[in-house]
């Protein structure tokens, strides 16, 4: 029981302290990974507690207790017993008690310690006491033995605590693995981004340079996005996409820009959207050639970015080819071993 209580102050306790502010775990307050944590935690610990409340263990017997006789023949089970308040011993009690038998040759054939021999006394005890019983539908475990008290008692079963204890596992498992994704969704998303910025920006220029101001060339960009969605979201463009929609609301053209950067979150789209405010404040006449360098950069950004993930894909297909490089040699020598020693 004292387990339950531990790990139900254990989660309100870490809930309070996530409530209070005090715990901060990156990457768990967007995803619904506390949530998760708390809910999956408190339901399993509740049926741990239910399972071991359910399990009638800490019942102590002290007027005896019988056992129901199952018609498919004898079962055995395990009991606590004390005489006269001692501390209790273990007893395995058979249904019906088996009669004779290999337990008793080999009782006989070794000496038996003290606890051992009391034990088979007590069982003598139990048998004849069932004897004079004569119950066809319950075994009896009798409340005295040669005028000493008994005490029978079922042993501490430790399955709800260990299924509470599994939850809570289970539970922060599945915080790590929500933490996990939502990290490996932005690693997925910063990576994208960074791919999509240098085609993006030279689209940009060409309809710049083509005579289109900046916001007719955004919305643009915009609208060739929406009729043509793919069914893989780009980010760069839903995030374009989102700040026409702000400046149709009625957010100005500045703050959009700025906004639309600071939502892709990288030093690139925010010097875009630096370069795009500028055009509005000061109407800079070189819009055109910084767009066109910004593009070269971005583009001499990727190609070294592609370089890097060619060297990584090729890492990566070493274990294969050296796996096959084993194939290859199995199948070369062992037949050649075979063949010299047959």
């Amino acid at each position: 029981m004292w387990i339950h209580i531990i790990i139900f102050a254990g989660i309100l306790g870490t809930a309070a302290a996530w409530k209070a502010g005090w715990l901060r775990l990156e990457g768990l307050e967007e995803n619904g990974g506390k949530k998760l944590f708390l809910i999956v935690a408190l339901a399993g610990n509740l049926l741990g507690l239910l399972v071991t409340l359910g399990s009638g263990n800490g019942t102590v017997y002290s007027e005896g207790y019988r056992l129901e006789k199952e018609e498919t023949g004898s079962y055995e089970e395990k009991f606590m017993v004390s005489v006269d308040g001692e501390e209790a011993g273990t007893m395995y009690v058979q249904v019906p008690e088996k009669e004779g038998g290999e337990e008793a040759e080999d009782s006989s054939s070794r000496e038996l310690t003290d606890e051992e021999l009391q034990e088979q006394k007590l069982r003598e005890a139990v048998a004849r006491y069932n004897q004079e019983k004569n119950d066809p539908d319950y075994y009896y475990l009798p409340e005295q033995w040669d005028g000493k008290r008994l005490e029978w008692q079922h042993p501490d079963d430790h399955s709800g605590a260990l299924l509470s204890a599994l939850s809570l596992f289970a539970a922060l498992a599945l915080m790590v693995k929500k933490a996990r994704e939502r990290q490996e969704a932005q690693a997925k998303r910063f990576e994208q981004l960074l791919m999509d910025y240098p085609g993006l920006v030279m689209k940009f220029t060409l309809l710049v340079q083509a005579g289109m101001t900046v916001r007719k060339a955004f919305q643009k960009i915009a609208l060739d996005y929406r009729k043509r969605r793919p069914d893989k979201v780009r980010y760069a463009y839903e995030e374009i996409l989102a700040a026409c929609y702000e400046m149709d609301s009625g957010v100005s053209e500045a703050e959009a820009y700025r906004r639309f950067g600071e939502r892709c979150g990288q030093i690139q789209y925010k010097t875009f959207a630096t370069l795009l405010i500028q055009n509005l404040q000061k109407g800079s006449k070189r819009m055109s050639d910084m767009l066109e360098q910004e593009s070269m950069e971005a583009w001499d950004e990727r190609k070294r970015k592609a370089r890097v993930l060619g060297e990584a894909a090729a890492t990566k297909l070493l274990v294969p080819m050296v796996m096959m490089l084993g194939v290859v040699m199995a199948i070369i020598m062992v037949p050649a071993f075979l063949s010299f020693y047959g």
